[in-house]
């Protein structure tokens, strides 16, 4: 996961680093792109059913 997250591989986590990751996450959350999540959005993730487009 670390590595994941440091993509500069500086071995350390910038700021910038961190909140490009939940970014994507939020993004891959928010299914219908109204830059809100609500709970239906939220199952539908969890459940594997959401957009798979997080890069």
């Amino acid at each position: 996961m670390f590595a994941l997250l440091d993509t500069n591989g500086d071995g350390s986590l910038s700021e910038n680093e961190v909140q490009d990751a939940v970014g994507r996450i939020f993004s891959a959350i928010d299914q219908n792109g109204d830059g809100n999540i609500d709970m239906d959005e939220i199952q539908s993730f969890l459940h594997g059913s959401g957009r798979e487009d997080m890069q």
